[in-house]
């Protein structure tokens, strides 16, 4: 317990440095590269290459902050359980894979850090060992690995370019089709983008505290990072295939976050659209911005998380938040850090959320952009503030279904929420003001109160199917409860296809007449050829007359 608390001082330590440090690097615009060559062959040179710019840096000086704070969080949720050691070593090691991640620009030492990421995330998730979080974590590693062998194609295409580094690839200014095209694919899987989104709510059957480090802030921005990093390249095809696609998993996320009842996979559902709107802002050519909002989410996401894990904890592991209610009175203080929290989710002023997604919502209606894109847009905000009045309601204005909240004292899971608190309301001015990015623009009024059309025209259209026999609305909860059925293809419909195959090949082979034409005569071939070897051998004289006599009769007719 010593180790971790002095742990958490270390990585704070670090934080600071970092952040500092950056916002140093970003003023006077300068980075910092350490280079060792192993050898070159056929003008390409391998080398283990380290990094650091502001973009980098920072990124790793919020990593350092949650993984202080999740430790410091896991000495009292994770206190009695047996593979304690396991559980700490490999969230270090996952620490060890982001920090490869992040400050490598050469591809191959990338994937490193990238595979690491995918293994230890799909250790973590069956750190439960149970049968679900077996099948979550099958899941997981294999749509992870799917993202892996994109990026390997991605390695592999790069042997034309003589080098793996994207500081070097900047200079390309014509990039292949299909190593961008791969490289899109290995982000959309790491950061569970339509079709790959099914593993993200699988993987909530990890603990709590690797739910906030992992699942919400680090390995799930992964792919978010790496479009940051070849954003440039990013135009004609790439940038409408990935405006559509990120559009279709806001609407994903917020349907399935509106009809579901697990309160970490309803937080899991708005990871996913925050992620697809840190994609829909890149795309528009506001990299920065989106990297901003991913810092800026990555921390009041992580408080979410660990509030959640609070209340996990005091309902005995209950995670359905039809049996919870009236936290208010039975934890104040951690209800109000995941008030707040929330708060920054839906972007209410003065919150560190409201400062990135205002600032998204204001460049994104004065950009050249079609009335589809302007409404579907437009709805998913107003899907993030249904969900989060859902999840409002739920857990503090009703009453619980099960009076058994039981929750004592403790230190440093409130201790750690207090830090991520502070961190989630400054966190966004302080950004903001320190890289004097401050923006005043001025809207009508009907765009400020457009939200609250969505609210009146959502509930119009939903109540007028109950004059109608049809029962529309168990159909649509069914529907978009099941992430539009994408977890069936992804799992169920796949497996199902490749056993109704096997079934037949089996009925067709070891069942069928093909066995006994195949299998069974080649013994009885097999038998004979034995038994005339074996009186060949002991030198028969009956064998040796009928050869002779075969033998004749070949030449005389030949």
């Amino acid at each position: 317990m010593l180790f971790i608390y002095n742990i958490f001082f270390f990585f704070l330590f670090f934080f600071l440095f970092y952040f500092f440090f950056s916002m140093y690097m970003y003023m006077f615009d300068f980075h910092v590269i350490f280079d060792y060559t192993f050898f070159s062959m056929n003008s390409t040179e391998f080398s283990f290459i380290f990094f650091f710019d502001w973009l980098s840096m920072m990124f790793l000086s919020i990593v350092f902050l949650i993984s202080g704070s999740v430790l410091l969080y896991s000495l009292d949720y994770m206190r009695g359980d047996l593979h304690i050691i396991r559980f700490y070593f490999l969230v270090f090691l996952f620490i060890m894979s982001m920090f490869m991640l992040i400050s490598m620009p050469d591809l191959i030492c990338l994937m490193i850090g990238w595979d690491g990421l995918g293994l230890v995330s799909y250790c973590l998730v069956i750190y439960y060992q149970s049968s679900m979080s077996l099948s979550s974590g099958y899941l997981t590693l294999f749509i992870n690995r799917l993202g892996d062998i994109f990026l390997i194609f991605c390695i592999s295409w790069c042997f034309n370019y003589g080098c793996w580094h994207y500081t070097y690839l900047y200079l390309i200014y014509d990039m292949n089709f299909y190593l961008m095209f791969f490289l899109i694919l290995a982000c959309m899987t790491k950061s569970a983008q339509f079709p790959f989104s099914s593993w993200l709510p699988a993987a909530m059957a990890a603990p709590t505290p690797v739910s906030s480090l992992v699942h919400s802030s680090t390995l799930v921005t992964a792919g978010v990072y790496l479009m940051i990093r070849f954003n440039m390249f990013l135009m004609g095809y790439f940038n409408f295939f990935l405006l559509n696609l990120s559009l279709l998993t806001i609407l994903l996320s917020g349907f399935a976050a509106i009809f579901e009842n697990d309160l970490k996979k309803i937080i899991a559902f708005s990871t996913m659209g925050q992620l697809s709107l840190m994609i829909f802002i890149i795309n528009l050519g506001c990299e920065y911005l989106g990297f901003v909002h991913l810092l800026i989410h990555a921390v009041f996401k992580s408080l979410l998380f660990l509030c959640s894990g609070f209340f996990i904890y005091g309902f005995l592991g209950v995670q359905d938040i039809r049996f919870m209610g009236n936290l208010t009175v039975q934890s104040p203080l951690i209800s109000s850090c995941f008030l707040i929290s929330l708060f920054s989710l839906c972007g209410l002023p003065f919150y560190s959320g409201f400062f990135s997604k205002d600032f998204i919502v204001e460049l994104f209606i004065l950009s050249k952009i079609n009335f589809f894109y302007f409404f579907i847009f437009f709805f998913s905000i107003f899907l993030t503030l249904i969900y989060c009045i859902r999840i409002f309601m739920n857990l503090f204005i009703w009453e619980a279904n099960l009076v058994i909240f039981n929750m004592q004292e403790k230190f440093f899971m409130n201790f750690s929420c207090l830090i991520l608190l502070k961190f989630s309301v400054v966190m966004g001015c302080l950004i903001f003001w320190l890289m004097d990015s401050t923006y005043i623009f001025i809207f009508d009024f009907y765009f400020k109160y457009l939200i609250l059309f969505f609210f009146f025209y959502f509930f119009v259209f939903f109540n007028s199917f109950s004059y109608l026999n049809f029962n529309f609305s168990s159909f649509i909860i069914y529907f978009f409860s099941h992430m539009w059925f994408l977890p069936f293809f992804s799992s169920s419909f796949v497996v199902s296809k490749l056993l109704n195959w096997s079934h037949f090949i089996f009925i067709l082979l070891d069942l069928g007449w093909t066995e006994y034409l195949l299998t069974l005569n080649l013994v009885k071939l097999i038998k004979l050829k034995n038994l005339y070897f074996n009186l060949i051998l002991m030198n028969s004289f009956k064998v040796y007359f009928f050869s002779f006599l075969f033998f004749m009769l070949m030449i005389f007719f030949f």
